[in-house]
């Protein structure tokens, strides 16, 4: 029996810990300084939520791929468990993100023509192994190119 686990890359975890601990941080340094305003810092704060809330939740996948089953955790692998059976899913669509680090692939696994989870060239540092037990397991659905449109109405469902 097969079965592969996703590897979260060291930058990926050392940003999401920044972007975790900074806001708290800058609040109690506020809170704590006599001239300091809170409302930046609580800005700062409803940001990060937002960003755990979406692009953590819709991209930061943990993923264990078995023989039948993918199993997914969303939050960098904090989140609930769910079940995928292989056999159920419509496959994967593949998209190219750039952005200061370079450009990033992106999985997008889709069942019943919804995303139910993502692996990236970004987050995983087992990106390569992964794609190819896919592209093995599930059918390729080809290269769709990235809509930031599509992509904010994906990230506020």
């Amino acid at each position: 029996m097969i079965s592969i686990e996703s590897k979260f890359k060291l930058l990926a975890v050392l940003i999401a810990s920044f972007v975790t601990v900074l806001p708290p941080l800058v609040i109690y340094l506020s809170y704590t300084s006599p001239e300091a305003e809170m409302i930046l810092p609580i800005l700062l704060l409803l940001f990060i939520i937002f960003f755990w809330l979406t692009v953590f939740r819709t991209r930061a996948h943990k993923l264990t791929i078995d023989n039948k089953n993918i199993i997914v955790n969303k939050y960098f692998g904090l989140g609930k468990s769910k079940v995928h059976d292989i056999g159920k899913l419509d496959g994967f669509v593949t998209t190219f993100e750039s952005g200061k680090l370079g450009v990033s692939e992106f999985l997008f696994i889709l069942e019943n023509r919804k995303r139910v989870a993502c692996i990236s060239s970004f987050y995983q540092s087992n990106f390569d192994e992964l794609k190819e037990i896919l592209k093995r397991k599930i059918p390729d659905l080809g290269e769709k190119e990235y809509s930031s449109k599509e992509e904010r109405a994906e990230v506020l469902r």
